[in-house]
């Protein structure tokens, strides 16, 4: 299940569901201008690359994608009151405009239904 308004969604990860507010990612596409900023190109152990200047160090796999995102909530069913939970990380939820908080609970209200969905179907197996 994947659920996307606007910068807002619910999503499936890393065995969890977890809301995900998405923002522009500033370094995307911005490789060759760093370098000429004096930035210096490390290989990785990783098969991948470093931009270095003094003690900033910027992985390149943020120049991959012009979106990145962060963890606002997680979701979970709970089986025994059939009803699902969430938790918000830190003060992450508080900190959405007033148009991103609809935004989430519309998404939350598609996420309840689909998580419910899916369950009700476990317990049905």
């Amino acid at each position: 299940m994947k659920i996307r308004i606007e910068n807002i969604e619910c999503r499936f990860a890393q065995n969890q569901y977890e809301f995900v507010k998405w923002y522009p990612n500033k370094y995307f596409g911005t490789k060759a201008q760093l370098m000429a900023e004096g930035y210096e190109l490390i290989a990785s152990q990783d098969d991948d690359f470093s931009l270095v200047k003094h003690n900033h160090h910027i992985h390149g796999s943020c120049f991959q994608s012009p979106e990145s995102c962060y963890v606002i909530a997680t979701i979970v069913y709970d089986k025994n009151e059939y009803c699902t939970e969430i938790k918000s990380v830190g003060s992450r939820l508080l900190d959405l405009t007033k148009k991103e908080r609809n935004n989430f609970f519309e998404v939350y209200q598609y996420a309840d239904k689909q998580i419910k969905k899916e369950n009700k179907n476990k317990d049905n197996d």
